[in-house]
């Protein structure tokens, strides 16, 4: 699973209603960890009947939404709010979504009056890429062009999650032992592991299976984790040691001298 983080673009917000339309991704712009979605990237799996996209509180899937999702949809440059513009002057489009915050949830009450005072001020998403191709730019760099993105849910957010500076993706490591921080991680691993089961039922449903994304990542925490075991593995007490060598020395004289 993978995130990105843009500041808080609404383009309108009924606060008798509590709902709210604003831009989670820009296209056209070239982001911090060198990725560029492209118009139409989002829409074949927003279009596919599949989708399952949920309005959440900082990417927390172990509780229910703050919000009920009323549309997702692609939008042209046209369509996107001049503050994007002044933004990302090179934006060709973006994503757009409705939501309604649900009424009497303290949760959400708390969120939406939080958006209202301006004290919450960036979006993040949660998603996959399943096609992507590289594009190497005059100064040298490379680029990934995101073609193919599978939305799962989008958030609002204090502060973004950034994968390059958070301790273990977001979870608060900070002043816990390292007991307690190995709990955290094994609960999470456990959410994760929920969750691939889920889309791997469900895809298999539809005649489908995993990506190859997925498939990787799991990959490379099942090898990363054996590495770690075998590294770790208890050595053998010395004196069991020494007995084993006596067993072997005196069968072998056994059988020299019969």
């Amino acid at each position: 699973m993978l995130y990105k983080t843009l500041p808080y673009f609404v383009k309108e917000l009924d606060a008798k209603t509590r709902v709210v339309t604003g831009i989670f991704a820009v296209h056209g712009n070239v982001d911090s960890g060198g990725d560029m979605s492209v118009n139409g990237s989002f829409e074949k799996r927003l279009s596919d009947g599949r989708s399952r996209v949920r309005f959440l509180w900082n990417h927390n899937s172990m509780n229910p939404p703050i919000a009920s999702v009323k549309s997702v949809r692609e939008v042209g440059a046209d369509e996107l709010p001049a503050k994007v513009m002044e933004w990302a002057p090179e934006a060709t489009g973006g994503v757009e979504v409705t939501r309604k915050y649900y009424s009497d949830v303290p949760l959400s009450d708390w969120v939406f009056k939080s958006i209202e005072e301006g004290d919450v001020t960036e979006m993040s998403y949660a998603y996959d890429i399943h096609e992507f191709s590289i594009k190497k730019l005059d100064d040298g760099k490379e680029i990934r062009i995101l073609q193919d993105v599978e939305l799962y849910d989008i958030s609002d957010v204090n502060w973004g999650m950034n994968p390059a500076t958070a301790g273990v993706k977001g979870l608060p490591v900070t002043g816990t032992t390292f007991v307690q921080h190995s709990a955290l991680v094994e609960s999470t691993v456990e959410e994760f592991l929920a969750r691939v089961k889920d889309r791997k039922n469900f895809r298999e449903s539809e005649g489908r299976t995993l990506s190859d994304l997925t498939r990787g990542r799991l990959a490379k925490m099942v090898s990363e984790i054996e590495a770690i075991l075998c590294e770790t593995q208890p050595m053998a007490d010395e004196m069991d040691v020494l007995n084993e060598i006596a067993k072997y020395e005196f069968m072998k004289a056994q059988a020299t001298f019969g």
